[in-house]
């Protein structure tokens, strides 16, 4: 045979390097020692920028970090092989590549980690035909939802809670169903008993008490009631003055009962949902430390979606005269399991803190502690402890979105050092921390992932963001700058997660 004969064997060194897909193995904390030629042209990367240079997880965007630490690093210790997980690989350009990664973990005969091998697939095609029949689906969606409308409407209100939510799918099926151009919801008021305009376009003529469904003056007028109790009245603006047919006065009776049985229950959710924000108020901190040398700002709202209480959490408390802790923790599920978990684990971190053993120390204690309280288990937090004398700042991240630290220029850094997996997940090992100094003016955010996971991007983008609302908002005054900046990161977003946000700024 001669060299060019097709069926020359290939060498193991060509199959490995040309292979149709990445290599890379790396050592058991993450750092690459060998990567095929397939993955650096993938990538843009030099070999000898990453051999001996960067860890695989410093390849991956901020939301693939954390999943990297939280499921893809955990799962892997626990099995000893993962495979198809779908992450980003940033590449030398600063470019995104979607890849499916199959990672094996090597042990000696011991039984010790040696290294770690993993494939890497380009997932571009995959991930731009997953966008497109997501976005068909969602056109396939709405077109059968306008075909439903009549039929939506009781399921609509049976899947909302509060008056609100209820009153607002009443106004939309005054115009999505009936047709007409415009509607209102009016609902008394508990106190006076006085009709208020609860959802729907606020320049329609208030109305009267009606007995029946009335049509006049281009203005149809449907009682909201509930056992012979009036609450409320739909009010819709027609686009004509013909005379209501027999057909159209009982669809809009109807749409009226329904609409008072569904308000009738909303108006108790509410009031249950008033007690239940009560308590979780309870378990917060009544009030933060006072220095001169310390400002801090600190923002609390319980899940939009939902009745029960969840684990969010916030606490800033005094170690001694000159060093303040600060911390924000996650625990996993609702309910009064997860508040009283919530309260317990900020309980603990007060008495552990009060023994002066650093952040590090104190999450390895904490994995402890979560042993004896199965609710806090795989609870996440950030916990930082900050000296008002030089601005230094000790902090660790237990599976938790990375703090903030905002100059008072603006510039705003994402701390990525210091992070270890959730509590009680973390397999016996030494917890990190890290240490940054605030200068005059810094501030520190800690915030929960409320704050920043959305449906419909990835989680860096929303990090980032984020971010950059807390750049732009460095010269302001940290009075009542936590809501501003919840609000303006949520927006009009609906959330089914609380939503923690605590700043802390260096004032000397």
């Amino acid at each position: 045979m001669t060299v060019d004969d097709p069926l020359t064997p290939e060498s193991a060194e060509d199959l490995y390097e040309n292979a149709p897909c990445g290599y890379l193995s790396t050592l058991p904390d993450g750092r690459i020692t060998r990567a095929n030629q397939t993955f650096l042209a993938w990538t843009g990367y030099h070999r000898d920028d990453l051999v001996g240079q960067r860890r695989f997880v410093e390849l991956l965007t901020p939301g693939g970090r954390i999943y990297h630490e939280t499921h893809y690093a955990p799962l892997l210790q626990m099995q000893g092989t993962v495979r198809a997980i779908a992450l980003d690989v940033v590449r030398a350009d600063g470019t995104r590549m979607p890849v499916l990664v199959n990672s094996q973990l090597r042990v000696d005969p011991a039984g010790t980690p040696i290294g770690v091998r993993t494939t890497v697939f380009d997932a571009t095609d995959r991930r731009q035909y997953e966008t497109e029949l997501l976005a068909a689906r969602r056109r396939a969606e709405q077109a059968t939802s306008w075909v439903r409308a009549v039929e939506q409407v009781v399921a609509d209100l049976a899947a909302v809670a509060g008056a609100a939510e209820v009153s607002e799918v009443v106004a939309r099926a005054g115009t999505a169903v009936f047709g007409a151009r415009r509607s209102a919801v009016w609902l008394a008021d508990a106190g006076t008993g006085l009709l208020q305009l609860v959802a729907g376009d606020a320049d329609l003529p208030a109305p009267a008490w009606p007995a029946e469904v009335i049509a006049e003056d281009g203005l149809v007028l449907t009682p909201i009631e509930a056992r012979g109790r009036a609450l409320g009245v739909l009010v819709l603006e027609r686009s004509n003055d013909e005379p209501l047919d027999p057909d159209e006065v009982s669809l809009l009776q109807t749409l009226g009962r329904q609409a008072g049985q569904a308000t009738e229950r909303a108006l108790l959710y509410d009031e249950q949902r008033s007690v239940a924000t009560t308590l979780q108020h309870s378990l917060l901190p009544r009030t933060l430390p006072t220095d001169p040398r310390l400002g801090l700002s600190a923002c609390y709202r319980p899940a939009v979606e939902g009745l029960e209480v969840g684990g969010d959490w916030y606490d800033a408390f005094l170690l001694d005269a000159d060093r303040v802790a600060v911390v924000v923790g996650d625990v996993v599920g609702r309910g009064l399991a997860a508040a009283a978990a919530m309260g317990q684990l900020r309980s603990a971190v007060r008495a552990l803190a009060a023994v002066d053993s650093g952040p590090a120390l104190l999450l390895a204690r904490l994995d402890r502690f979560v042993d004896g309280v199965p609710a806090a288990e795989t609870a996440t937090l950030a916990y930082a402890e900050l000296d008002l004398r030089d601005g230094k700042a000790r902090y660790a991240c237990a599976g938790h979105p990375p703090p903030v630290l905002v100059d008072p220029g603006g510039d705003a850094v994402l701390l990525w050092e210091g992070r270890s997996a959730p509590l009680g997940a973390h397999f016996g090992r030494d917890r990190a921390e890290a240490a940054v100094t605030m200068v005059p003016g810094a501030r520190l955010a800690l915030y929960t992932d409320g704050l920043v996971e959305r449906r419909d991007e990835p989680l860096d983008t929303s990090i980032d963001r984020l971010a950059g609302l807390l750049g732009q908002s460095a010269a302001q005054p940290l009075d009542g700058l936590a809501d501003r900046v919840t609000e303006t990161a949520l927006g009009t977003r609906r959330t089914g997660d609380d939503v923690c946000l605590l700043l802390v700024a260096f004032e000397v």
